[in-house]
C-alpha cells in the first residue's frame, strides 16, 4: 500500500479531521504512523498503474486460489492475528508449540494457519482475547519469544 497510497484522510479522538500525504503517514512493513491508534482512517486515494486487464484477472484469481489454500476463509476471522518477527515466523511457533486446534470458548487457533484465530461459532470478543494472552505466554514460555498482536483492540472488555 505504501507504493500507491497518495494520501489518507483520517479522524483524531477529538473528532478532527487530518488530510496527510503518503510521506506523512510513514509507511513501512506492516507500520504507520496510524499503527499507535491515535486515527481512525476513513478514506484512502490511491493511484494504481493501468495494466493488460486478463493479467491482472489472472494474478487476482491465482491469489485468491493460494490465500483459500493457505488460510482459513472458510471461518469468520479478523485476519492474521499475530505478527510476523524479526527472526522468527510467529505462526511457525504457534505450530510448533502444537497449538493449532486449541479453542478457547469459540475461538480457536486455525488448523490450517496457525497464524489466523476463527471464530468456530459464537466466539466472544474476551474467547479471543483469551486465546490471544494463552498462546502469547505459551510461546513465551517455551522459545523466550515476545510475540506481538497484527489487530488492533480498540477499547475494553471486562
Amino acid at each position: 500500500m505504501k507504493d500507491i497510497v497518495t494520501e489518507v484522510t483520517a479522524l483524531d479522538y477529538n473528532g478532527d479531521i487530518h488530510t496527510l500525504s503518503n510521506e506523512e503517514a510513514k509507511f513501512e512493513y506492516r507500520n504507520s504512523m496510524f499503527s499507535k491508534g491515535e486515527y481512525i482512517i476513513v478514506q484512502t486515494k490511491i493511484c494504481l498503474k493501468r495494466g493488460n486487464k486478463e493479467e491482472i484477472k489472472s494474478k487476482m484469481e491465482e491469489l485468491l486460489k493460494t490465500r483459500k489454500e493457505k488460510q482459513p476463509m472458510e471461518y469468520p476471522n479478523a485476519g492474521s492475528t499475530f505478527k510476523r518477527g524479526k527472526d522468527y515466523i510467529t505462526a511457525q511457533l504457534i505450530d510448533e508449540a502444537g497449538l493449532k486446534g486449541y479453542t478457547i470458548g469459540g475461538a480457536q487457533i486455525s488448523e490450517k494457519h496457525a497464524g489466523f484465530i476463527i471464530n468456530k461459532g459464537n466466539a466472544t470478543a474476551q474467547d479471543v482475547l483469551d486465546l490471544v494472552k494463552y498462546a502469547t505466554e505459551k510461546i513465551y514460555e517455551k522459545y523466550n519469544k515476545k510475540i506481538e498482536l497484527e489487530i488492533k483492540i480498540i477499547g475494553k472488555l471486562r
